[in-house]
Order: C-alpha cells, then structure tokens, then sequence
C-alpha cells in the first residue's frame, strides 16, 4: 500500500498530463510544453530517479525504456552523452548514426547485451534539446529473442519524442536517421480548381512515408483487445499526421500561395481542397494498413476515405487552418473537420465546432454528413496540434 502511494505521487510530481486534448502526452518538469513524449499506450512508470531519469514498461509488450534527461553542459555533445549512458549499461554499440534533428545534433545506436540478467537488444537515441541546450537520452529494448516481433514499438516509442513545438510537425528521431530523405526532389503537377500548382516532393518521401504508416499499424493491432484501442488508434493517426507535415511543407505552401488570393476566406480554400480529393482515384492499398500515404496519393496514386481526411488537415493544419479528423470503427469511415462560422453539420470537440467534410461524394460541400452517420457517439475525433 505504501510503495503504490509513493509511486503514484512520484508520478503526480515528475509529470505534467495534459488531459484535455493529449492524454498521453508526458512534459518532463522544469521545461516548456513543446517538450514531451507522445508515448505508446500502456507505458508505465517502473522507477523514477529525481527528475530527470526514467525507467518504463509497455504493459502489451515485453518492452522498457529508460528516459535520461542531463542538464546543461554535463555533455559537450550528444553523441558524448550517449556514448556514456551506453558505456555505464555495459552494452554493446552495432552501429552509430548521427545527424542535424530538427537542427540539433542527434544520434542513434543499435545496441546489444545483457540488462538485469537477459539477453537484450534495442535502440538508444540522443538529441540536444534547444530552449536550455539540456540533453535527452533514450533507450529502448527487450530481449534479444523477441527483437525481430518487437522492434517496431521500439523504433516508434524514440519517434515518440518531441523537442520543440516544431516537433509536432516533422518526421521523428528514429525516422529522420535511419530513413532519411535523400535531399533530390521530384517535381509534381497538380491541377486544383482548374489552376496549375507545380511543386515538389524528395524522391524518397513516399518510400518513408509508407514505412512510417505500417510501422504505425504493427503498434496499433498491439491494442485490438485493449481497452484503450481507441486512444491508440488516435496515436496512430498523429504519428501519420507528425510524419507528413513536413513531407508536404512546400506542397501546401504552393497550394495555399496558387489558391489563396482567389478564396473569400479560409473556408472557401478549404472547399477547393474538399473538391480536389473528392475527384481522387479510390482505390484500396494492398499493404496491412490499406492506408495511403499522402506523397504516393498526391504522385497520382489511389487513395481512401482516411488518406484523404488525413491529406486535407495537413494542408489546412500546415496553413494554421484548424482542422481535424473523425474516424469510426462502426462506420468503417473517416471525414474531415474545419472550425468555420459558415452554417453546416457540426461536430463539437473541446468547445470548437467543426463543419464536417466528406471527401468520398464529389460534389458535397463543408458541413454536409450522411444523416445515417450523423450521432457523434460513433466517431473518434482525432485531435491535431
């Protein structure tokens, strides 16, 4: 009873949870709110060392992580940093990328070697943090025989961390390193309310953005018998959206820059993008996820009800246009969202109302819903940052 009491207030203590909107979203003290970790679902707190170390377990996987947070100038870099804390563990190091995360340095090794007893293997990732230059290290692993079926909610837990508000928008830690762009663009001609947009994408963005998406889908069937599937299935779709906006900065930007000065209001854009994917090719993908990534929908490829939902809060989202999406498990459906004074259907969500937009039926307008679909009790909103 007592140990149970003092691990619960070491956890009241150490962490902010912002309930509201994330309740999986995990500040560290003594940092701002940019700085956190969007974990999995069903990690839980193991140890805790001060405020500044961590030691987790996934409940639906035989999978724990240490989070190593060192103050200012305790490393001269974060490679130092993670060499240390690996040396300290006795591990051994298979490989070392470094490189520029969100303009920071940041590294990644693949690691092996004995943790309390056993045989293990995982993944250990350190970045600078950039609003007080303090250093976080994570590690990750399980052991060395479940490797292969559990890397995934590895790699995704060290994406998991966010450094700075610009976090919410990027490809994360491990995705950056060891998938990383390959710095050629592609050019793409989009037509979008009968005007010519031409853009670019990095030739590799739709290859990694396809590993991101199934990646994302092995951690999402963990939870199928979980009472919390439906806030890992709100996880999986922020880890898509966090891994897109940045793929598609520049596509939106040329978007917005081609469409914007013809538009009433945001509204009226965000109508033309409505139109645009109502007129996509539908088509299922032949992947575990059947989720199209929004490179390959926007490079000519098919795309479904979820892609497309997912395509249109990027673009507004990317041109600070309040977007959501709603998904449901019963209508085996997803839509858009957009926070509008125009009159229409609604959503409401945390106090803002959203006009519902259906991407599947050309033709339909912002705030138009199937009347068969129309009880909220059936849909998950997923909220966007």
């Amino acid at each position: 009873m007592t140990s149970i009491s003092k691990k619960a207030s070491a956890l009241a203590f150490l962490f902010f949870i912002s309930i509201e909107i994330f309740a999986h979203r995990v500040s560290f003290e003594g940092f701002s709110n940019s700085v956190f970790i969007d974990l999995p679902e069903e990690f839980a707190l193991v140890q805790s060392q001060g405020e500044d170390s961590f030691l987790m377990q996934s409940k639906v996987a035989p999978v724990s992580s240490i989070i190593k947070i060192y103050k200012k100038e305790k490393f001269i870099s974060a490679q130092e940093a993670l060499g240390i804390t690996i040396q300290k563990l006795n591990l051994k190091t298979l490989e070392t990328k470094t490189a520029q995360w969100r303009n920071n340095e940041a590294c990644i090794a693949a690691v092996k070697g004995k943790i309390s007893g056993a045989e293990s293997q995982g993944y250990a990732a350190a970045s600078v943090i950039p609003e007080n230059k303090s250093i976080a290290v994570l590690i990750s692993w399980c052991g060395a025989e479940n490797f292969n079926n559990a890397n995934f909610l590895i790699e995704s837990f060290i994406d998991s961390l966010c450094i700075d508000s610009e976090s919410c928008f990027s490809p994360g830690l491990f995705t950056s390193l060891y998938h990383p762009a390959s710095g050629y663009e592609q050019t793409l001609n989009l037509l979008i309310d009968k005007k010519e947009i031409s853009t670019q994408l990095d030739s590799l963005d739709c290859k990694n953005s396809e590993y991101l998406i199934e990646r994302e889908y092995k951690v999402l069937q963990m939870y199928m018998n979980s009472p919390l599937w439906k806030e890992a299935w709100q996880r999986y779709y922020r880890m898509i959206f966090k891994d897109s906006c940045k793929r598609l900065q520049k596509v939106s930007f040329d978007i917005y820059r081609t469409l914007a000065p013809d538009c009433k209001d945001e509204t009226d854009f965000a109508q033309k993008i409505l139109s645009w994917t109502q007129g996509f090719k539908y088509e299922r993908e032949k992947t575990a996820s059947d989720f199209a990534s929004l490179p390959s929908i926007i490079s000519g490829g098919g795309s479904d009800c979820d892609s497309r939902a997912m395509l249109i809060a990027v673009i507004l989202q990317s041109m600070n246009i309040d977007s959501i999406i709603f998904v449901s498990s019963e209508f085996h459906h997803a839509i858009a969202g957009l926070v509008s004074s125009h009159p229409g259907f609604v959503f409401t969500v945390d106090g803002k109302t959203y006009l519902t937009g259906e991407t599947t039926v050309p033709g339909l307008t912002w705030g138009i819903i199937d009347k068969n679909q129309s009880d909220f009790s059936k849909w998950i909103p997923v909220m966007l940052p």
